[in-house]
């Protein structure tokens, strides 16, 4: 799932705390962060079963926007525009 948080530039950190408020009982994995001076473009991984669950309860803070979702990360990451990011 891709996501935009409009907080502002936020760290790795701060990004995953903000989604783990807004989806206390669903387990995700944040792959992509990219940070900008107006907003946060994340992606995170979970289960497709949670997928309209997570959808809805993040459609109800107007500071996050979900922007697109697939089963592939790969095409979220094209969707958005982001490059996989190398491994470390």
């Amino acid at each position: 799932m891709g996501l935009r948080i409009n907080k502002g530039e936020l760290s790795r950190n701060s990004a995953s705390k903000i989604i783990e408020q807004n989806l206390p009982e669903i387990n995700f994995r944040l792959l992509d962060c990219l940070s900008f001076q107006s907003d946060t473009l994340v992606i995170i991984r979970l289960d497709l079963e949670n997928k309209e669950m997570a959808r809805r309860k993040l459609h109800s803070n107007p500071e996050i926007e979900s922007l697109t979702t697939s089963g592939k990360i790969r095409l979220v990451r094209e969707r958005m525009g982001l490059v996989r990011p190398p491994r470390k």
